[in-house]
């Protein structure tokens, strides 16, 4: 079982992911010709999309118990986390 685990996991990664991107590159094209709101949600989304990967991983580990992996996971998610906090907070400082 511990073999099918990664093959299964990239499968669901890679297909999040692909929907993902298909997602960001139509809200783009629609943002082309509705506005710079639906534009600028797909540019978003296209920012987005790792972090969600990790999100997606930390919920797949959850599920399995594989702690070591949560632990993991949620780390990064702490790490991303920090890292935008920081920038918010310093962005008037750095302009």
């Amino acid at each position: 079982m511990k073999n099918a685990m990664p093959r299964t996991l990239d499968r669901l990664l890679a297909s999040f992911l692909q929907c993902g991107t298909w997602a960001a590159c139509a809200l783009i094209g629609a943002g082309l010709f509705v506005g710079t709101k639906v534009l600028t949600a797909g540019v978003a989304l296209f920012i987005l999309l790792p972090v969600l990967r990790v999100v997606l991983m930390l919920a797949v580990f959850a599920r399995r118990r594989d702690y070591l992996y949560v632990t993991i996971a949620a780390t990064v998610l702490a790490v991303i986390a920090a890292g935008c906090v920081i920038g918010i907070r310093l962005g008037p400082l750095a302009g």
